[in-house]
Parts: C-alpha cells; structure tokens; sequence
C-alpha cells in the first residue's frame, strides 16, 4: 500500500537517475478519518483556491508557539472552530489584497507602481516585510529573482498579443507585390532579407533555446528598468531615537517606468502569517503554496504529494481546453482540471504519477514553480511565464530545461522566490549549484528541494555532501564479521568511539586509568561547533564550508593543518550535532560566536532549572548513561586500567600490526583492533615527560587540564613507530580563572570564551585596553603576556594577568545563572557598584579606566575599534555603567595541539620510505581526539576540539569494527543477483580528495575511496582499471581510472583525477563531494601485470623489458604500473642484475599545459635510476623545451622505449586516434601483436588482430 498525503504542490519531476523510483500514494487511506481528527475550511481568494486545516482541540488549548503573533487574540473559544479559522484567515487575506496585490488597483503596491521620481513612500509593516525579505534574496541570487520585472513581462504580453502582425508581414511578403513589382531574383531575395530581419525582430526575445540570447533594442532598454538596482531605493526612516517604535522604511523609483509584481512571494507572505496565526498542529495551503506547524494529528509528519507535471503536447491540449472554455490570451491560466481529458472523470486522475513524497517538518513550507501553470501563446507556440533577468527573455517550453521546482524552507514567501529563481535559471545544474549557497547561507535555509526536467526525466534532489543515505550504509555493514575492539581513553572522543563500533557490531571494552569517566572532555565549557546545522536554521543563523574551513586554517597559522582532516572534519560537523542532539538527545539549541570565527556555529545547552549546564559534562555524562543503560551488553567500561604498552608483530617487511594491550604493566587483553583517545599532555610537568622534551619553557605555567593528561597515549603511539607532528603547538587559553582565595594554585577553572563572547573586556592593571577580545586565543594570550603585569599577591609572584570586566548588560547576555556559579560558588568575580569601584579594585587612576571606556562607547558606535581592530560588540559598557563584575585571567596551557599522525580513516600513520609516498599505517591501530595531530595546526579554532572527538571518534569506531572480514580480497567477493561470479557494482565511501597540482600537475587530484574493511585489499591486477559512478544534477555519471595504489595496499583505493574538463563529467561531481559521499565502484578489465618475487609476467610469459607510450591523459594507468615496479625493484633479491632500463616511457602531449604527474615521473627515476627513464615529447612546445617536439615516430621508439622482443611488452594508453596511431607504428617497426597491450583495445587486442 502507498503512503497517504496531505496535499499536493502544484508544479514537479526527474533525469536520468538509475535509482529513481516513482512514489506510491495511497489515496483511499480509510484507516484514519480526519474529519473526526482536523477541521477543514476550504475556498478562492484572488482567484486561487486556499485549504486549512487545524486540530480542534488545538483551539481550546490556545496551542500556539509563536510569541509575537498579532492574530492569537483573534482566538474565542465561545466561536466554533471553523469560523475563528475564517476570521484568522480572512484578516491575513484582506491584507494581503489591500497591500500586495496586483490584480487590486489600490493595493499599497499599485500605489509604489504609480509613484512620481518625486514620491517618496513610507511602506507598510506588510509590505516593508515583503520588500526586505525580496531586496534580499534579488542579491543572493544574483538577479535570478527580481521584481521589478514587470515591464518586461508587459513587454512581451503586449508583443503576443500584437502577434497578428507577423501574418499581416507574412501577407504583404507574399501577396502584395505582383511579378512586375517584385522584379528580379536578386531583388526578391534582397526583398525577404528585409522582410526576415523584419521578423527576426519581432520575434527577438522569444527564444527557441537556451542559446538564443537576441532581444530587441526596447527590451535592451527595459533591461535597465527591470533590475531591483536601477529600478527602487529602500530608505531607513529616522525614528528620532525612539527604540520602542518599530523601524519604519521608505521606498521610492529611481525610473519612472518602474513597476513591482510582488504575486508570488506575497502569497508566500499571506500563508506564512495565518500559519503563524494559528494554533499548532495546522496545514495552510494557497494557490499551490504550503505551510504546516507541528505533526499530522495521528501523529505522523504532514506529507506533501508531488505530482509529475504534464508533458509538451499535454500542454497544448490544455491550451486549447482553457480556450474552448472562453479564456482569451495571449497569456493563459492553467490548473489540474485543464489537465483531464473530456469526459474523464476525478477518480481517473487518481491514476496520476507522483516525483515524490517529501515528509514535513514543523514550521515547514513549501513553494513551487513550474512552467505550465501561466503560458504565453505566440504564433503556435508556448513560451515560459517566468523571464530569465540575464537576457531578458522568455524561453519557449522545452524538455531540456527546468520545468518545474519545488522549494522546502522554514519561510514560504522566501521558498516562493527561490522557486521563482530556480526557474529563472533554465540549466539544471546551475539552478542547483545556486540552491546549495541557501542550503546553509540564508537566513531561512532551504531544506531541500525537488527540480524536474521532462527529458529522462531528469529529477534533482538535495543532497548533502559526505552524507551516506541508510540503505548504502546497511549494505556496506552487512559485509564484516564481528569485531573486538578495544578504546583506550573515556574522553567524549572514547565514548563516541565505542558508541559507533557498538553500532556496527563490535564488542567494546572502554579502558579508563582514572576511577571516573569524563576525562578534560568533560570540563569543556565553550561549546561544539558546527555549520548548517538545524540549530543553526532554527536560529536564522547563515554559515557556509568555506567560512568554516577558513576559520580552522587561520587560526592554525604556524602548525601543520591537514587539509584532508579539516575538510573531514568540516563536512561531518553537522552530522556530529545531529548525533548528539538527536541520536543521543544531548539539546544543543543555544549558538554563540566565539573568537576567530565568522559566524555563529558553537553549540551548548540551555540552562537547566535556571543552573548553568556545563557542555562538556553534559555530552559526556549522558554518552556514560547510554552506555550503562542502552549498550551494556555490547560495552564494557573498566575503571583503574592503565594501558602501558600495545602489543603488536612486525613481518618480514616492517609492517607492524597491533595485537592488543598491557594493562597496568602485566596484563595482556588481545584485541582486533585497538583505538587511542586518550587526550593530549596538557598537565605534564615531569622531567621525562612530554613537555619538558618539546616545550620546555613552558614547564611551571598554570593549566585548565586535569592531572590525568599526560600523553600516555602519544607514547603508546610512539612506542610502536607511530609519526608524531607539531609537538611543540601548546595552545594557551588566554583566560584562566585566578582564584583570589588561592592565586598559587597552578591549576586554573577556564574562564568560558562566551564571558568576552558576551561583552567582557579586557584592561590591564594601568586601566587601557590593549587586544580585540575576540580575536584568536593565541592572540588575545600573547597580549596577555605582553601588555599586563604579573599577578603579586602577598609576596607572591605569578603569571601576568588582565582584568575582565562585564557590564550589566553583558551579564545578562551571558546568563545570569551562569555567571552566578563562577561568582557565587566559586568566588571568581568581584562585584563593583561602577567605575570608580572598579578602579580602586584594580589600582589603577580613574580617568584612565574613564577614558579607556569613552574610547570602546565611540568605536561601538562608530562599530570599529581603531586601537584593536574590533568590529562586533555583543554588549555596551560605557563610563556611566553601573552594577558590574570583574574577574583576574591569566594565559594557562588549554590543549596540546601536537600528536600522533592520522589519516581520514582514524588509522595511525608511520613514516616510511617509499618509491611513491611517505606514510604507512599501522594495521589495527587507530587513534581520535587530543591525542592526534594534524587537525588544529598552531592553535586550535575554539568549540573544535569536542567536534574533533566526535567526529574523529565515530569514524574510527566504525573503521576498528568492521575490521574483519571472511574474505579481504574486495572485489572478489562480489557476486551479481543470479549468484554467478562477476565484479559487481559496490558502494564506496569517499576517503579524501587531495590537490596536486604541486605534487602532480595543474588541475590533478588524488582521490581515495574507502575498501569496506581496514585490512581490504582490490584484488585487482597491476594495470587492471575501475569504473566509477556517480550522480550528479540528475544525471548518471561514469569515469573509468586506473588506481595508483596497488592491489595489495590494504583498506583504501586510489585514482588519479583531472580536476577540469579533461577529467570528464565526473571530475565535477568528485570536485563536489566530501568525506562520506558515496559512490559506485566496479573492477573491469585491463593489462593485468603480475609482478613476483624475481620475474614480471604477461598473460604466463616472463617479461624482461617494458616500454610504456602515454598520450595525454593517458599518464595515468602508467602511474600504478610505476609504482608497482619501484618496488619490485626495491624488493628484488638482486636488484643489481636487473637489466638496465627495464622500464621506459614516452609521454606525448599537445602543450605543456596538458602534462600531468611530472613530479612523480621524476621521483620515480630519482628512486631507481638505473632501471626507470622518460621521454616527453610536445606538439606545441613552450619556447626553451628541450625535448622532443612533434608527435611519436619510429626513431623514439627505438632510441627511447624498447625494441621488438619475445620478452618485450608495449603498454599504450591514450586517445583512441593516438593508440590507432602507436600500433600502426609498432607494427612497421616489427613488434606483434602480442608484444603490446593498447587500452583502447583491450583484452581482444590479439584476437581482432
């Protein structure tokens, strides 16, 4: 049985996607009946129909959310439900048609169209709101949606309606002149150039395809007309100081022609306001949009119904209906009656097919565009009603272009406009390449959207890049056995690890050296960061990948910031919150700004009972409780077990492999796998201990750490090779509490960065300012420590320190509660009736303090500090403030930034050498949070380190549980439906995408994809290749690569990209996906070289000299069959009775732009000289080439590759018209057919020849 819906959008479809499948709709759900559940009122307002529906006893419990919803006190519970739903809606109504509508001649906006360029308009709360909201969006989609289009789409009314001129044209040309008049041949034909130009120029706007861009000099005019830009000015009226009266706005034309359609959005505007209006749960639908509050009655989601949208010739069945019926155009109205044939009946149009069923969320909406509801007929033929502002144009219908969209946003006036812009756009692909940015950059983000192109039919979904959808990751767990997985550390990086392995069937054993769980984790204070997070756009909050990426990297200036972790990092931050906000119920509701960061992404919890809760003890406590209550037969936490040594083997070859671990110096707990998180060194004063060996000048300085952090696992790691990096990136916080009561105490309460988030200052003993307090935490501790005095108390002498002062007004935006725990049970602030009090408290004169607070009130307002560079000021403090608190802070060691070296993976890295690449893991090893490097850099981004633990934790709990496998060998394992052998399609997870444009070439990737298991390897033959597809704006993409891995590296898969048009269309969807997104992955065929101990061999025959021909992109098999022979010599007994150049390579491109991987060919040669040597040869060669110049001939083959042989092997690879070309040429040179191996041929090279 299908799913039942609520409603449907008006206007929807899908392209070529190989997993799409239409939605089933159950339209006889008898199992519920809705009258008894929800009261319906139904009927037309400006000619659209409207549909409401509301809970009865929602009503009686005045169940409304909404705080500043002017309509609840339109609520009376002695009227029945049903008429209180009319008086709310008819409100809403009439003031939409009085201020907005066009169709009313005196709307407020038919006023602003009918202004003077003297006029100057002050607007309405509903129209300033409708206007703000689409001056906005004119800027953020670039013009894509503007209305001040109107005279353009008067314009090409007016032309369709004047289209009888074209046949009075077509009359004259044809009937008028007689046989004498039109003369001869030379002036007839001259005579219809004249008449065609004519022609073309009535038709000039109207175009047939997305490449006609010609329109007429008046629509070239109007252009400048219809753009929000050269058409309106919106002014801030002057309130004369009065903040309790609401900001009022002006608007007035900058040319007289200007005109404003507001139709769309502001039906967008009505629906948002009566939803608002009433109380939860209710739906609220007009003229197709739609907006709901809370869940369907019985409990389920509202679900809206999106039905596929009529064909071509569909349409112009309907043109032909709405004219039967007495419409007149050019311009027609359509509907889903228009869509019936004659005498058909409703319960056929039952039948219809549906794009989707999209579930919604409460305070959902959903807007649709789409090309068939409003047509312009002109001369037979139908054209869009929606005016692409780039050309100025109307496009005629098409199937290639967008036909229909379907926006889901928290603000339906804002989903109308989008769904309005989409359109506008016509290519599917940069439709949604501009709905991304509104994923997570808008105030309102668009949840997601449906876009349809009738070709294929070509459908486009959001999707969230790194996310791996249920289905794939079923499959992909389905394929391990169970695991025993041992998490040393019970940090929030441990229990997220142990959570996640448990998830995928492992049995956990949680290993803790202290007597209690938590670890520093638990004393994080600050917050978790994410970006386009749903907290984030329940807030309203616009956040964006590169801002956070940006972020992370600045702030890690001076350290080494994995590209390949943050990105990692980046991508999984919102699924990181969504885990513990909803998986684990952890309500991270509250956002703040910290320093260093762009926008508001740092999450924490409300207050609890008016207490503070402290993030960091919430997220793990709670994680504890789940463990002990939900996963206890799964995880076994034990306390008192101090992990002193991984026991591990070492093979022939040097790989290590992790066994298991020492607990407590004697016992020994075997392990599949083993995973590190036990935190960084941060309390670590010992002579032999990690700070005095990397950062000895630090030894004696205060700290916020717990006594445990000592870097025990950083010296496990070490202990068994494993690389260490940035060891002596010691992160102080520039705020550590000193207790007044006990200033000696080198242990410090860390001072939350949203004390200065809030307002908080910064003064030292002198009473000046000397940083931006929001600045990054290196920076504000440096200037600690060079602009304020030491701490004397006593006859004591400490660190230096500054003074933290906060207004009343930030106190209260930092929590009173909050701020009540630091100052009423800790004893941390002083309260100072005002300034005068301060002084005194700190010593210093009161003029200066008075001065220093004159300066911040004068760059508040003027919104930029010129002493520090400061530009946000959360809250005023001004020499008149009263009623004030102030704190001593001093500069303490916070975080170890340095650690041991991971992969994306979580699997611990070794430093090797090797002929290609320098890393090596350690099998069964893996390692998250504190006790890594290589994610923060030089200074961690404040509210990244519990992100780091969670999102570091989860995918080395999974990567350690799916560990075993019962067989390793990848793609052999597969089978297809009919269980016959064969490499299948297998889903794989994106690893990383590397730039190499250094490493490799302009405009070169390295992308690795994830085996399903760690210890995994292809099973594929040197110069076998795979396939790879993926989906990319509704269409099915496929690259074919050969991996520059080798068979036999284990857990990871690796191909070497084009990142530009050379790559092919997947290049774009690999430039596009993250950490996590998957992809389809197929083994095919290939030269399948096997390389032995002593002897290379080809199809049973021993090779003993292999030459290998490139032709541009072609480099890239050549890659692998490289690698794999750099270590065979390498592991050759006798590498020194190889024969000399047993592997050559000419490499042929057009220009020096094409060349690809240089860098490799050189270290390859540089690796094993006397075996490996190159050739490249360019067509256009750069002035100073050296070279060879022109394209392959005989003489390079003999003089550069090798010579025809029984024991010789030509591989080519390149453009089919180059490998035509090299085995033309090989065969004159004497070579056969099985002396070469042609890519372009494959394995039936010998048999067709």
């Amino acid at each position: 049985m299908g799913r039942p819906a609520d409603g449907e959008t008006r206007t929807s479809r899908v392209l070529g996607s190989v997993d799409f499948v239409r939605p089933k709709l159950n339209v006889n759900d008898d199992t519920i009946d809705e009258s008894k559940l929800l009261t319906t009122i139904a009927g037309i307002r400006c000619s659209m129909p409207f549909t409401i529906k509301c809970a009865p006893e929602s009503f009686a419990t005045n169940n409304n959310h909404h705080d500043d919803t002017a309509a609840q006190g339109d609520i009376d519970n002695n009227i029945d439900v049903a008429t209180q739903m009319e008086q709310i809606a008819s409100k809403i109504f009439d003031e939409c048609e009085l201020r907005l509508s066009n169709f009313n001649p005196d709307s407020e906006v038919n006023i602003v169209n009918s202004l003077t360029l003297d006029d100057v308009h002050t607007m309405s709360p509903a129209l300033t709101e409708v206007i703000l909201c689409s001056k906005e969006l004119v800027k953020l989609t670039r013009g894509a949606f503007d209305p001040s289009c109107k005279p353009l789409l008067n314009h090409y009314e007016s032309m369709a309606d004047r289209s009888h001129s074209r046949e009075n044209s077509r009359t004259f040309s044809n009937a008028s002149l007689s046989t004498e008049e039109m003369g001869s041949p030379t002036t007839l034909r001259r005579q219809r150039r004249v008449v065609d130009y004519w022609r073309s120029l009535l038709d000039a706007g109207f175009a047939s395809d997305q490449s006609d861009s010609r329109v007429s000099r008046t629509v070239r005019g109007l252009l400048e007309i219809g753009h929000w830009s050269s058409a309106f000015s919106v002014g801030v009226l002057d309130n004369d100081g009065d903040s309790s009266t609401k900001q009022q706005y002006s608007i007035r034309k900058k040319h007289v022609d200007a005109r404003l359609d507001l139709s769309g959005i502001a039906k967008g505007w009505a629906v948002d306001k009566i939803a608002e209006a009433l109380p939860s749960p209710c739906w609220v639908e007009w003229g197709g949009d739609i907006k709901v509050r809370g869940k369907h009655p019985s409990g389920r989601p509202w679900v809206v119904a999106v039905p596929e949208p009529p064909k071509l010739v569909d349409l112009k069945k309907m043109v032909a209906r709405v004219k039967k019926a007495g419409q007149v155009g050019p311009v027609f109205t359509l509907s889903d009656e228009h869509v019936k044939s004659e005498g058909e009946n409703d319960e056929k149009c039952k039948d219809k097919e549906y794009l989707a069923l999209i579930e919604l969320r409460d305070g959902d909406a959903v807007a649709t565009s789409g090309d068939y509801e409003k047509v312009i007929e002109r001369n037979g033929k139908l054209y869009s009603h929606v005016i692409n502002p780039m050309f100025g144009r109307l496009l005629e219908l098409n199937d290639t272009t967008l036909a229909q969209a379907v926006i889901i946003s928290k603000s339906c006036q804002a989903a109308d406009a989008l769904a309005t812009a989409v359109i506008s756009k016509e290519n599917p692909a940069e439709a949604r390449e501009m709905l991304d940015y509104f994923r997570t950059g808008y105030r309102h983000p668009v949840r997601d959207f449906l876009l349809y192109a009738r070709q294929g039919p070509r459908i486009i979904r959001q999707s969230i890049p790194g996310v791996e959808n249920k289905s794939d990751r079923e499959r992909r767990l389905q394929r391990h056995k169970d695991a025993l997985v041992i998490v040393v550390g019970s940090g929030l990086a441990g229990m997220s690890a142990a959570i996640e392995a448990a998830d995928a069937r492992a049995h956990v054993i949680l290993l803790e050296k202290c007597d209690q769980t938590g670890g520093n984790s638990a004393k994080a204070t600050s917050g978790i960061n994410g970006w386009g997070t749903d907290t984030q756009a329940e807030c309203g909050e616009a956040d964006e990948e590169r801002l956070f990426e940006r972020d992370t990297f600045r702030s890690g200036l001076g350290g080494r910031t994995d590209y390949s972790l943050v990105r990692t990092l980046s991508s999984k931050s919102a699924d990181a919150i969504h885990w513990l906000k909803h998986t684990q119920g952890i309500p991270l509701t509250i956002l703040s700004q910290l320093g260093g960061h762009a926008a508001k992404r740092t999450h924490r919890a409300p207050p609890r009972d008016g207490k503070p809760v402290p993030i960091g003890w919430l997220i793990t406590s709670t994680l504890r409780d789940k463990i002990m209550s939900e996963y206890n037969e799964k995880i076994e936490i034990r306390c008192g077990m101090n992990v002193t040594k991984l026991i591990h083997d070492v093979d022939a070859n040097g790989v290590k492999t992790v066994t298991g671990v020492e607990v407590n110096g004697s016992e020994v707990i075997n392990a599949d796998a083993v995973i590190l998180a036990t935190g960084g060194f941060g309390c670590c004063q010992k002579e032999d201990g990690l700070m005095k060996r990397f950062r000895p000048d630090l030894i004696g300085t205060a700290t916020t750490n717990g006594h445990f952090a000592q870097g025990d696992g950083i010296l496990l790691g070490e202990g068994v090779g494993a690389e260490l990096l940035d060891m002596d990136k010691v992160q102080l916080h520039p705020t550590g509490f000193i207790n007044p009561f006990d200033p000696s105490n080198p242990t410090k309460i860390l001072a939350p960065e949203a004390i200065r988030g809030s307002g908080g200052i910064l003064v030292n003993s002198e009473g000046k300012r000397f940083v931006n307090e929001l600045d990054l935490r290196s920076v504000v501790a440096a200037a600690i420590q060079n602009n304020c005095s030491a701490y004397e108390d006593d006859g004591y002498v400490g660190p230096p320190f500054a003074w933290c002062i906060l207004s009343e007004e930030a106190q209260k935006l930092f929590g009173k509660s909050v701020l009540g725990f630091y100052k009423d049970k800790m004893g941390l602030f002083d309260e100072c009736e005002d300034i005068a009090a301060i002084s005194k408290l700190i010593g210093c004169q009161a003029e200066i303090l008075e001065a220093t607070l004159q300066d911040y009130e004068i760059a508040a307002s003027a919104g930029k500090c010129k002493l520090t560079q400061k530009s946000v000021f959360p809250s005023s403090i001004t020499p008149r403030s009263r009623n004030l608190v102030i704190a001593r802070v001093t500069p303490s060691i916070h975080y170890t930034m340095g650690g041991i070296n991971i992969n994306p993976s979580g699997e611990v890295q070794e430093k090797i050498e090797s002929i290609v690449g320098s890393h090596r893991r350690i099998r069964n090893l893996f390692a998250a949070g504190e006790v890594t490097g290589g994610v923060h850099g030089g200074n961690r981004l404040g509210g990244n380190s519990l992100l780091e633990c969670v999102v570091f934790g989860r995918i080395a709990g999974e990567r350690a549980a799916t560990i075993k496998h019962e067989d390793n060998v990848m793609f052999n394992q597969l089978k297809s439906d009919d269980g016959h052998s064969e490499s299948a399609w297998v889903p794989v997870t994106l690893r990383e995408v590397r730039n190499t444009d250094e490493k490799y070439g302009m405009n070169t990737r390295e992308v690795r994809f994830n085996l399903h298991g760690s210890l995994q390897h292809s099973g594929m033959d040197i110069g076998q290749f795979i396939a790879l597809r993926g989906e990319l704006d509704g269409e099915t993409l496929h690259g074919y690569f050969s991996p520059i891995t080798r068979p036999t590296d284990e857990g990871v898969i690796g191909i070497l990209a084009r990142a530009d048009e050379k790559g092919g269309p997947i290049a774009q969807l690999l430039e596009l996906s993250r950490p996590g997104s998957v992809f389809y992955m197929c083994a095919q065929g290939g030269l399948r070289l096997t390389f032995e101990k002593e002897r290379i061999l080809y199809r049973g025959k021993e090779i003993k000299q292999i030459g290998l021909l490139a032709g541009g992109t072609g480099i890239a098999p050549m890659i692998q069959i490289m690698r794999a022979y750099g270590h065979y010599v390498k592991d050759h007994p006798n590498p020194e009775k190889l024969p000399p150049f047993q592997l050559n390579l000419i490499y042929a491109c057009e220009t020096v732009g094409d060349l690809s991987y240089m860098k490799i060919l050189s270290t390859v040669r540089d690796q094993i000289p006397s075996q490996f040597r190159f050739y490249v040869k360019l067509n256009k060669p750069p002035i100073g080439w050296t070279d060879g110049v022109g394209f392959v001939e005989k003489y390079d083959i003999i003089n550069h590759l090798v010579q025809p042989s029984d024991d010789t092997l030509v591989v080519m690879c390149g453009p089919p018209i180059f490998e035509d070309a090299m085995r033309k040429l090989l065969l004159r040179i004497g070579f056969n057919a099985n002396q070469y191996y042609s890519y372009a041929e494959g394995d039936h090279v010998a048999t067709r020849v």
